[in-house]
C-alpha cells in the first residue's frame, strides 16, 4: 500500500508534526506532501531526514516567517498538490490539508485537528497578530475570511472518513462542515516525562506565545498574586509578555524536549488559559506528575480530571483563574502524583498506534498490522 500524507507547514515542531512523526513510525516509506517545508527548523527531530514534497509557496522568498499571510492562496496550492497514484491518501489539517484533490479510486482520510481557525473563531486573532485593523484592509481581509470558510465548507466533503483528536475538534467539525468524526487521540511521549522525587515552588507554561494562548492572562493573574512562574516557549507576544512581567515572572523563550520535562517534573503546576483543541502539553504535564490548572474549555476538559488530576478554570479571565490557583493552593497537598501519571496513559503512543491502526483496517479492509513496523 503505497501512502501519502498531506500535511499543510512543516516550519515547527509542534503538536500537529509530533502527530506526523508517529504516523511515520507506522509507515516510514509514506511520502510526505506540504505547502512549505523548513527542513532548518527541522534539525534534531524525527522529520529532519525524511523527504517532503512542496507546493509553489514553497518558492516565495521567506515563506517559513511569512506563511501565515500567504493564507488566500492556500487553498490553491493544496489543491495543486499532486498525490495521484496513491491509494490511500492521509491529510493532517488544521487549516487546508483536508481539501487536497483525490480521486474516486484512492481513500482520503483526513485527520483533523480543528478547522481553520482564522477563518471560523480566530478571525480577530488573524487581523490583530498581522496588524491588518485599518480599513479599508481590514474589511478586504474580512471578505477573504468569508470567501476561505465557503471553500472550506464546500472542501470538506473531499475526504471520505473524517477522524478528530478530540471530542471538541469533533463538535467544532460537526458545527463547520455538517459532518460527523470519529475520535483518536493524538500520542503522548508519556515516556519521555517522569516525575521529580520533589515538586519545586514555581508555576509553569509551556506554549507557543501567539494570541489565542492567552499567555498574558497567565502573566497577569500571577503578576498580582506574587507567586513563581515559569513561561517557556516564543513567538509574537514575547516582547509584550516581557514588558509587562514581574520580576517573579520568568520568561526562558524556547528550551529543548528534556529542558521542558525536567520543568514539568518539578513544577507545582502547569497553568494553561488557551481553549485548545486537544492540548498535549497538558497531557505531557501530567505524565509527568505535574497537577494542571486550565480553562474548562476544549481538550483540557476531556485530559484533566477535575478535583483528581487538576482543576478547571471556569472562565477566560484574570479573575477566575487567580481564584483557581488560591484554590489549588489551600489543597495542594492532596494531589497524588503516579495518579496524576496514570491519567496521562491513555494517551500513550501505544494505545495510539493499536487504535489508529485497528481503524485504519476497519476503514480499508487491509491488514496493515502485518506489514507496518
Amino acid at each position: 500500500m503505497r501512502l501519502a500524507i498531506v500535511h499543510e507547514w512543516l516550519n515547527v515542531f509542534g503538536g500537529a508534526e509530533r502527530l506526523l512523526a508517529e504516523i511515520l513510525c507506522l509507515f516510514p516509506q509514506a511520502q510526505v506532501f506540504a505547502l512549505i517545508h523548513n527542513s532548518r527548523n527541522l534539525l534534531g527531530t524525527p522529520m529532519e531526514e525524511h523527504e517532503v514534497k512542496t507546493s509553489f509557496l514553497q518558492k516565495v522568498p521567506r515563506v517559513e516567517n511569512l506563511y501565515r499571510l500567504l493564507l488566500p492562496f492556500m487553498p490553491v496550492a493544496i489543491e495543486r498538490l499532486n498525490v495521484g497514484g496513491y491509494p490511500l491518501v492521509l491529510s493532517i489539517s488544521h487549516a487546508v490539508a483536508h481539501g487536497v484533490k483525490t480521486s474516486k479510486d484512492q481513500v482520503h482520510i483526513s485527520y483533523i485537528c480543528t478547522p481553520m481557525r482564522y477563518a471560523w473563531h480566530l478571525q480577530d486573532d488573524y487581523i490583530h497578530l498581522h496588524h491588518l485593523e485599518k480599513p479599508p484592509v481590514n474589511s478586504l481581509v474580512r471578505l477573504m475570511l468569508s470567501l476561505l470558510r465557503q471553500w472550506d465548507c464546500a472542501v470538506a466533503a473531499r475526504a471520505d472518513h473524517l477522524l478528530a483528536i478530540s471530542q471538541w475538534a469533533a463538535h467544532r467539525i460537526q458545527q463547520a462542515w455538517g459532518r460527523k468524526a470519529q475520535v483518536i487521540y493524538p500520542p503522548v511521549e508519556v515516556e519521555r516525562f517522569h516525575p521529580a522525587s520533589r515538586r519545586d515552588d514555581f508555576y509553569l507554561l509551556v506554549s507557543r506565545l501567539v494570541p489565542y494562548k492567552r499567555a498574558d492572562l497567565i502573566v497577569e493573574a500571577f503578576n498580582r498574586l506574587g507567586l513563581p512562574l515559569i513561561v517557556v516557549g516564543d513567538g509574537p507576544e514575547f516582547p509584550r509578555l516581557q514588558r509587562m512581567s514581574y520580576p517573579h515572572v520568568q520568561l526562558l523563550g524556547r528550551r529543548s524536549d528534556p529542558v521542558v520535562a525536567d520543568l514539568m517534573g518539578h513544577a507545582k503546576a502547569f497553568v494553561h488559559m488557551a481553549t485548545e483543541d486537544f492540548g498535549i502539553a497538558m497531557a505531557e504535564a501530567q505524565a509527568a506528575g505535574c497537577p494542571v490548572i486550565a480553562y474548562a474549555r476544549g481538550g483540557a476538559a476531556e485530559i484533566v480530571r477535575e478535583g483528581e488530576t487538576g482543576l478547571l478554570v471556569p472562565a477566560q479571565n484574570v479573575e477566575a483563574l487567580i481564584d483557581t490557583v488560591l484554590a489549588f493552593e489551600r489543597s495542594r497537598e492532596g494531589w497524588h502524583t503516579q495518579s496524576i501519571r496514570h491519567n496521562a496513559l491513555r494517551f500513550s503512543r501505544e494505545r495510539f498506534r493499536e487504535i489508529f491502526m485497528s481503524y485504519l483496517e476497519g476503514v480499508t479492509g487491509l491488514d496493515f498490522l502485518a506489514h507496518s513496523i
